[in-house]
């Protein structure tokens, strides 16, 4: 889920959508807080008066990249379970992916890699990996109570999702071909049609 929300309301909203414009132009590596501040419209100094650095700013960042995680998880109705299991799958794998969002992922996993490294961005990928795999476990466990799924184990079919997504998304960035996106996609549709999904 990370489509930005809307039009920035707070100056930490729009330093976080500075951070976004320079990950996706320059990738991880080459964003500095420089051309953060460079795609920032407020006084530079705002920004260097916030962040010492360019690791404390994306460490902040991947916090704010959390909070609309949540956000976006509980604003999905739970009526329907098969719906708003696309949505998350939607939300966290789009296939196909446009260039910028494609640009973006790019840039998480490489934030991500960096993780053994940072126990800041540890501490974050493991809260994002744990929201979202709890997301899941529910959807199939509300899925299960209605009927619509098969009574599988919520908790490691839940694990086994994500960390196909997780898959799809590093094997996409990694050969950087968005086309992966999709091709993984519909094998994981098709996972969900035949062990998960009851037919009608």
């Amino acid at each position: 889920m990370t489509d930005w929300p809307g039009e920035p309301s707070t100056t930490r909203e729009e330093m976080m959508l500075a951070t976004y414009r320079a990950l996706c132009e320059y990738g991880y590596a080459e964003t500095s807080i420089q051309r953060i501040a460079d795609e920032f419209d407020k006084s530079k100094s705002l920004l260097y008066y916030h962040y010492e650095d360019k690791e404390a700013l994306l460490a902040d960042f991947l916090r704010f990249l959390l909070e609309q995680l949540r956000t976006g998880l509980e604003s999905i109705p739970d009526d329907d379970p098969t719906e708003a299991m696309e949505r998350i799958l939607d939300a966290l794998l789009p296939a196909p992916m446009e260039d910028e969002e494609f640009q973006f992922r790019k840039a998480l996993v490489e934030i991500r890699s960096q993780a053994p490294y940072n126990d800041v961005y540890r501490e974050q990928v493991a809260r994002s990996d744990e929201t979202i795999r709890a997301g899941l476990a529910a959807t199939l466990e509300r899925g299960i109570e209605d009927g619509v799924f098969h009574p599988v184990d919520p908790e490691r079919t839940a694990t086994f999702i994500y960390t196909s997504m997780v898959g799809a998304t590093h094997r996409a960035v990694s050969l950087d071909d968005p086309d992966q996106v999709v091709r993984d996609r519909e094998m994981l549709d098709d996972y969900l049609r035949e062990s998960v999904y009851r037919e009608e």
